[in-house]
């Protein structure tokens, strides 16, 4: 899934109950798993490597798989949540909720760039046979269902959200999706 989108299905599945009034968590805890793509994104255009080799070679390297492995680990998630209940901190337990929650729906929509998502008890990667972007894995099929989820979690957010802000930026959020999803597929 695209980070963005890992916000809005959080923070719609999240916000409530007993992680209610826990936002800013909700929203760090679903972009942490995908911090060390953004830094590693980055240095390779720091660098200037081409995107091809960008997304075709330095990604798959061992050292930044070992790196994305720490951020996208579920026992890691599950420690830290079982930490931040034990010392009663909503606070902590909504972020790591939120990265617990970040993983399950990356699990379904990652072929050949699955991750490592029981390090460090394992190295194992679920390679689904969908993607949430790769045409040759049923890409159009796994980004419809994230556009669609994202579309119907913004909908539920809008009728809860009293902020200009947040509208706008789910209105922004939602476009970006549409748009960048006729032009992959349309």
């Amino acid at each position: 899934m695209n980070t963005p989108g890992h916000s809005i299905l959080n923070l719609a599945l999240l916000n409530r109950g007993s992680l209610a009034g826990n936002p800013w968590p909700i929203m760090i805890g679903s972009w942490l798993p995908d911090a060390a793509i953004f830094v590693f994104y980055g240095w390779a255009k720091a660098v200037n490597l081409p995107e091809a080799v960008i997304w075709n070679e330095a990604y798959y390297r061992p050292f930044w798989q070992d790196i994305f492995a720490i951020g996208n680990s579920i026992p890691l998630a599950l420690l830290g949540a079982g930490l931040a209940l034990w010392l009663r901190r909503p606070a902590g337990v909504a972020l790591f909720v939120s990265m617990l929650l970040h993983h399950l729906e990356d699990f379904p929509l990652h072929h050949e760039d699955a991750h490592q998502h029981f390090w460090p008890l394992s190295s194992y990667r679920f390679i689904s046979p969908v993607s949430y972007w790769d045409p040759d894995h049923y890409g159009a099929y796994g980004a419809l269902a994230e556009v669609g989820l994202t579309l119907i979690a913004s909908f539920y957010l809008w009728t809860r959200s009293r902020s200009l802000w947040g509208r706008g930026l789910l209105i922004l959020t939602n476009v970006a999706y549409l748009v960048g999803y006729w032009q992959l597929y349309g």
